[in-house]
């Protein structure tokens, strides 16, 4: 004879309706709901199964431990989870600092480290679980000269504004600028490209060795202007011509450039230098202050996977390119940041 299912009193009628508005986890309300259509005595135990997606004796199961135990029966389950791959307090501040400073070169690295610090060995899922909690994403490095020093560069973004109010002392108008060059050629520049899965992607390339400069500068604050300039070389006397450009952009202000040491360079001891100029040279080795270096990828996106047939040509197209950022100072404004640069610009020494 087929088991029927038993009346229940109201007692436990409104211990489950209580139970309902407090539990709201899924597994929860999934084992509860069985129980309910069990009290609303309307459906056979192989209905209610097939309903709630459960096997006849599960529904059986679950109302015995509900008849017998209660509610904290019905929502006790009988085995444990698995443990969730986690770092707590040290360990996870710990791992992150390592993320910060590129030490997994793979998800194995990550795992060793864990090891090590831990004496825990993990899966490799579940490292790669904790490298994307912990905010973890493969990035291509940037280059560090084996020469720079890091002290000297963390000195300078510290102590800029002093720097600033130094060379700007006696001007009415002060501007500041940061100034570098990129080398354009017709040796094609080839960069990754969306493509279909499966199908290799060909880019045009030739090898012709025609080079041009540009020399770009751009105002961190205020106006947020551009400054270009295109030569077929580059030295001193050309790097005096572009600084002659800025100053001569505005003769009534001071315009203070931040710029690396490059031989080709002027100082500010140089006889060539605008009276209304002023460099500011940035510690050796450290592109990353230097946020007009963002120039040069924006330039290599543009002009990546094509063939040039002249520079007149590839010059079009870069300065089509830079068009935003020569007619917007919002979009100049974009590309310096609203990082330490800016804040020791604003520190109330430029006017």
């Amino acid at each position: 004879m087929a088991r029927k299912l038993p009346e229940m009193g109201q007692t436990k009628v409104k211990e489950l309706e209580s139970a309902w508005r407090e539990h709201t986890q899924v597994w929860e309300r999934e084992r509860l709901m069985i129980v309910k259509l069990v009290a609303q005595h309307k459906l056979s135990a192989e209905q209610i199964g097939e309903a709630t997606g459960k096997s006849r004796r599960t529904v059986f199961r679950y109302l015995e431990k509900f008849m017998s135990e209660g509610v904290a029966g019905l929502l006790t389950r009988d085995y444990k989870s698995a443990a969730r791959a986690t770092l707590q307090g040290a360990d996870h501040e710990a791992f992150v600092e390592q993320l910060k400073v590129g030490k997994f070169r793979r998800a194995k690295d990550a795992q060793a480290w864990i090891k090590q610090r831990t004496q825990t060995q993990l899966a490799l899922s579940s490292v790669y679980t904790l490298l994307g909690k912990a905010g973890g994403v493969l990035k291509m490095p940037r280059k560090t000269h084996a020469k720079k020093d890091a002290a000297k560069a963390e000195e300078f973004k510290t102590t800029l504004s002093e720097r600033l109010a130094t060379a700007s002392a006696g001007a009415g108008k002060t501007r500041l600028w940061v100034l570098d060059e990129h080398r354009y050629g017709l040796l094609p520049v080839i960069r990754r490209c969306w493509g279909l899965k499966g199908v290799r992607v060909h880019a045009p390339y030739a090898t012709r060795y025609q080079w041009g400069y540009l020399h770009e500068a751009l105002e961190v604050d205020g106006e947020n202007k551009t400054e270009l300039l295109f030569t077929p070389s580059i030295d001193q006397d050309v790097h005096a011509l572009f600084l002659k450009q800025i100053g001569e952009s505005d003769p009534l202000s001071r315009h203070l450039i931040i710029q690396d040491q490059a031989g080709f360079h002027l100082k500010n001891t140089d006889h060539r230098l605008p009276a209304n100029v002023k460099i500011i040279p940035l510690p050796p080795y450290s592109p990353e202050l230097n946020p007009v270096e963002k120039l040069g990828d924006l330039v290599k996106d543009a002009i990546c996977n094509q063939l040039f047939d002249k520079l007149e040509t590839l010059e079009a197209a870069i300065l089509r390119e830079l068009d935003s950022l020569r007619h917007s100072g919002a979009r100049v404004a974009q590309l310096i940041g609203q990082g330490w640069l800016l804040d020791q610009a604003n520190s109330g020494v430029l006017t």
